[in-house]
């Protein structure tokens, strides 16, 4: 009986090695990167002004890391996911989208001989809340104001407080976020457009 016990344990021994070298452990995922997704075809706004655009962010917004809170669990803790990042810090990618829409390229070539205005823009809230493990919303909160370039006076001014549902992952932030972006950078183009109207 000891013997036949003996053989049991040394035969399971065995098969638990051969286990550890046949099923070798999982790999880390890869760090994947995010942008706000393909810039379309666009045709620039003419007879503007010609315009720098600045984008600044509160400083825990300075880097790629993607932002979410468990507010119905802990409501002042600030996560972020590991294997998710944004390629550029949040304002540098807006700032790109805005820029684009303005249609850089042709603004100084429309009126060469035009003060230059300033686009300030300050971005305060970009992340993802979660209401419940499976509910959640993604926002953005961000300021703009236009500058003559002259005399520094505000000519226009537009705060933004964008809001929408969206996946309870990573994919949904990064999704959420990017539309809200899109949208934001619309309504801050205008801004400028509609004062050069």
């Amino acid at each position: 009986m000891a013997k036949t016990l003996r053989i049991f344990v040394v035969t399971l021994a065995v098969i638990g090695l051969a286990g550890c070298t046949l099923f070798p452990a999982r790999a880390p995922q890869a760090l994947t990167v995010h942008d706000f997704g393909p810039l379309r075809a666009h045709t620039p706004t003419r007879d503007m002004p010609p315009v720098i655009v600045r984008v600044q962010a509160v400083s825990w917004l300075s880097g790629t890391t993607i932002h979410y809170r468990l507010l119905y669990r802990d409501p002042t803790a600030v996560h972020v996911y590991a294997q998710n990042r944004w390629i550029a810090p949040p304002a540098s990618l807006l700032k790109a989208r805005i820029r684009w829409r303005l249609g850089m390229g042709s603004v100084f070539a429309a009126r060469p001989s035009a003060p230059i205005e300033r686009l300030v823009i300050v971005l305060s809230r970009f992340d993802q809340d979660f209401t419940t493990p499976h509910r959640a919303f993604v926002r953005l909160d961000a300021t703009a104001r236009l500058y003559d370039g002259a005399s520094a006076r505000v000519l226009a001014q537009k705060t933004v407080d964008l809001k929408r549902r969206c996946a309870p992952d990573a994919q949904g932030a990064v999704m959420g976020l990017s539309r809200l972006a899109r949208q934001a950078s619309a309504a801050f183009a205008r801004l400028v457009t509609h004062h050069a109207r």
